[in-house]
């Protein structure tokens, strides 16, 4: 049986919650909004930086208020993350082997394409994956399934034959409604957010803990 890996980006093939955390914090300062950890923590991580905009701005913004913010926002992130992209344990390696072995992998994002641009291109990746989506090439983010189903179909595979590492609670639920079998993955996630994911069919640390047996099995694949 035929079958594929489907990466999220942040949180899950990079660990960058503090730079994401912090570019928030400093766009709440700038922007007089008082945005807090605990705040980023509860209502912002892992969801669209469209829908963030709009409910920290209030009712009464506009998309190009919201849009404004959002992009100052990014600009902030990359200048902070930028210089320091790594890869969380492991994932090179995976990548590599997967390619050994003929199957097809796809990364699907929340973040808009620049940001997954700077990734990609930072880690010398791009060669690994069939398609990247990013939010910008779809009307609804995570956690709709709109992402995910773009990569499935590119694929041309049921979605229960695409295997999902995903970190965010956004991540969780838009696997769950696309139907495809997912992992945890804990390194690059909030503490917490695990305890979120309603039917995984495993939770791993990083990915020095994946073997092609175990992809197999998370697969259903003797």
């Amino acid at each position: 049986m035929a079958w594929a890996v489907i990466f999220d980006v942040d949180g899950t093939m990079v660990d960058n919650r503090e730079a994401h955390e912090a570019a928030w914090i400093e766009i709440g300062k700038r922007w007089d909004l008082g945005v807090t950890s605990e705040y980023y923590r509860a209502h912002i991580h892992g969801r669209s930086n469209t829908r963030n905009a709009r409910i920290l701005l209030g009712d009464d913004s506009t998309e190009e208020q919201a849009k404004a913010l959002a992009g100052e926002k990014e600009e902030i992130y990359r200048q902070m993350y930028g210089p320091n992209i790594r890869p969380i344990d492991g994932l090179t390696d995976l990548l590599a082997l997967l390619k050994e072995v003929g199957v097809p992998c796809a990364t699907v994002s929340n973040a808009p394409g620049i940001n997954v641009d700077m990734v990609m291109d930072a880690l010398d990746l791009r060669g690994f994956f069939e398609i990247i989506v990013d939010r910008d090439q779809v009307v609804k983010g995570k956690p709709e399934p709109d992402m995910l189903l773009k990569a499935v179909n590119f694929l041309g595979l049921p979605p229960a034959q695409c295997l999902v590492f995903e970190d965010s609670i956004s991540g969780f639920g838009s696997a769950e409604a696309a139907g495809t079998p997912y992992v945890v993955v804990k390194a690059g996630a909030e503490p917490d957010a695990h305890m979120d994911a309603k039917c995984p069919v495993d939770k791993i640390h990083d990915f020095t803990e994946v073997t092609l047996d175990r992809l197999r099995g998370w697969v259903g694949v003797s």
